[in-house]
């Protein structure tokens, strides 16, 4: 943690003033208690970066601090950041022949860098690999959003030097040589912002239905829509301590052993990779269109694979 130590501190303020309310002061010896130090200036610098990351901070009449929302993407991010940067020595692992190998993992400053990056709307520069290639090339862009799903990180940018000029996404695992640069105006994401809500509300980095010719006669456009599973009580606590995206909403309606899970998204190939994944521990509810493609397209899934 010490290596990134704006991200530690934010994470040691989200932790304390959800959990407590507290003035400037009481805030700053609670921070110190754990051997992080912070000047008046440094502490309403971290308050700008936590309102821009989606955080209702504010003082009360008393000024006495808070955070009394919850979830949102960036919220979600961050906390993700702070267990992949936690988790960095635990990259070892024991195989089935007692021998200890070293799985591909993310550059240990690449996550932190660019999630600063795009709170403080600083372009950055790296080379990128193409996926299945050797193939490198350099880019310089604007990032707008940082995306996690199952174990892989995913980055929406802006390609500044490029001549088609548009948003596009880069696999973190494919980044090297990453570097900041200038600041870059604000209207990049102003022009992006459909993008921006589009590439949120989609697991992982796969196409849309809708542009995937086998279900285009059930999906017209990457519109988001409400996601209605109901999930195996076998399966549940995993949902519930794993979530799958940042929209999941676990209900209180239960049919016996299943309960209605609730989602905004963009049916994609990953959600129908997620459902797929654990058959018989979900059924999909709604949309009409997404249960009818699936019962449609898969229905002869389990003949072709035995």
């Amino acid at each position: 943690m010490k290596s990134y130590p704006t991200l530690s501190r934010l994470i040691f303020i989200i932790d304390l003033l959800k959990r407590n309310r507290l003035t400037k002061a009481q805030l700053k010896d609670r921070l110190e208690t754990f051997d992080v130090y912070a000047s008046e200036k440094t502490l309403q610098r971290d308050f700008k970066i936590l309102k821009d990351l989606g955080y209702d901070l504010k003082p009360n009449n008393s000024h006495v601090l808070s955070i009394e929302n919850n979830i949102t993407h960036e919220i979600d991010i961050l906390n993700k950041v702070k267990d992949q940067m936690n988790s960095s020595s635990l990259h070892q692992f024991i195989t089935d022949e007692n021998t200890f190998q070293t799985p591909p993992t993310i550059s240990s400053g690449i996550l932190p860098t660019i999630l600063k990056s795009i709170t403080n709307r600083v372009s950055i520069s790296f080379t990128y690999q193409k996926y299945n290639s050797n193939d490198k090339s350099d880019r310089h862009v604007a990032p707008l959003v940082l995306k996690e799903y199952n174990g892989q990180w995913h980055l929406l940018a802006f390609e500044l030097d490029s001549v088609d000029s548009m948003a596009k996404v880069f696999g973190c695992d494919r980044i090297d040589s990453l570097s900041t640069q200038e600041q870059f105006e604000i209207n990049l994401i102003d022009d992006n912002i459909q993008k921006i809500i589009d590439f949120k509300n989609t697991l992982g980095a796969s196409m849309p239905l809708s542009e995937w010719e086998p279900s285009k006669p059930y999906f017209k456009t990457p519109s988001t829509q409400t996601i209605i599973l109901e999930i195996n009580e076998k399966y549940l606590p995993y949902l519930k301590n794993n979530p799958i995206h940042y929209s999941q909403r676990i209900s209180d309606e239960k049919e016996n052993v299943f309960t209605k899970v609730h989602f905004k998204l963009i049916p994609n190939l990953e959600l129908i990779k997620f459902i797929l994944g654990q058959q018989g521990d979900i059924k999909i509810i709604e949309p009409v269109n997404l249960r009818e493609f699936v019962s449609e397209h898969y229905k002869d899934l389990i003949k072709n694979i035995t």
